[in-house]
């Protein structure tokens, strides 16, 4: 009984090799992202379920929070390009001073419309009176961002980010290192958006892994076709 050779050639092999270990291991890299963001939507969602806890030094992000003090209505800022059922607006964060504290901390109000121009923003008018705020403790990452000039010099200004690292850089003042997403139940907010802990879900990072070790077998099975092809020709 002959048996063929399998014979693909160094190129081939090299060629193999280096596609797919690629494959394997962005499957692999998409399976540990996808266990990652199921740990972060199960600890979201367990913690929005539970009551406010006093905002302090343990605090950590998706906690859910309560904060007494008194907003700062003259220094804030509206987050650009916020789309709600289609319209076009801002996310408007609020300063209030931490009682007893010299420590603010921004609280995001919710959304408002952009307007029939940009030129014109929106009222986000406040009176600096007392508050108690009730919600999430948010701590965006930076993102993709097309322009170096992020933020306008203006109060109130409009950023292009909502990440604390760049927003915090426009206050004299001491500030949390966390933003606070208020209730819809708080007398202050605007429309009220729900909060979205991941940009892509587990499920989606399953769906790439699957691509990806799919990719993987298409190329072994080519390189054992082409290797005993190569060796009958």
């Amino acid at each position: 009984m002959r048996f063929k050779k399998f014979n693909p050639g160094k190129k081939i092999t090299i060629f193999f090799i280096f596609f797919a270990t690629t494959f394997f291991l962005l499957g692999i890299w998409q399976v540990e992202r996808g266990h990652d963001k199921s740990k972060i939507i199960e600890e979201f969602n367990n913690n929005i379920k539970k009551n406010p806890s006093p905002l302090s030094e343990e605090s950590s992000k998706w906690d859910r929070v309560s904060v007494k003090g008194f907003w700062k209505g003259s220094k804030q800022i509206l987050i650009d390009n916020v789309i709600s059922s289609g319209v076009a607006g801002y996310k408007v964060l609020t300063p209030l001073k931490i009682n007893g504290t010299e420590t603010f901390i921004l609280v995001d109000r919710g959304w408002i419309s952009q307007g029939e121009s940009r030129n014109v923003l929106p009222n986000i008018e406040i009176q600096n009176e007392y508050a108690e705020v009730n919600g999430i403790l948010e701590d965006p990452e930076l993102g993709f961002v097309l322009s170096e000039n992020l933020v306008t010099s203006n109060w109130p200004k409009v950023s292009q980010t909502k990440n604390l690292e760049v927003l915090n850089k426009e206050f004299e003042e001491q500030m949390a290192p966390y933003i606070l997403v208020a209730d819809p139940t708080l007398k202050s907010s605007l429309a009220y958006m729900k909060i979205v802990p991941t940009n892509m879900t587990a499920e989606k990072h399953f769906g790439y892994a699957i691509q990806w070790f799919t990719m993987f077998i298409a190329i072994c099975l080519m390189y054992l076709w082409i290797g005993f092809k190569k060796n009958e020709e």
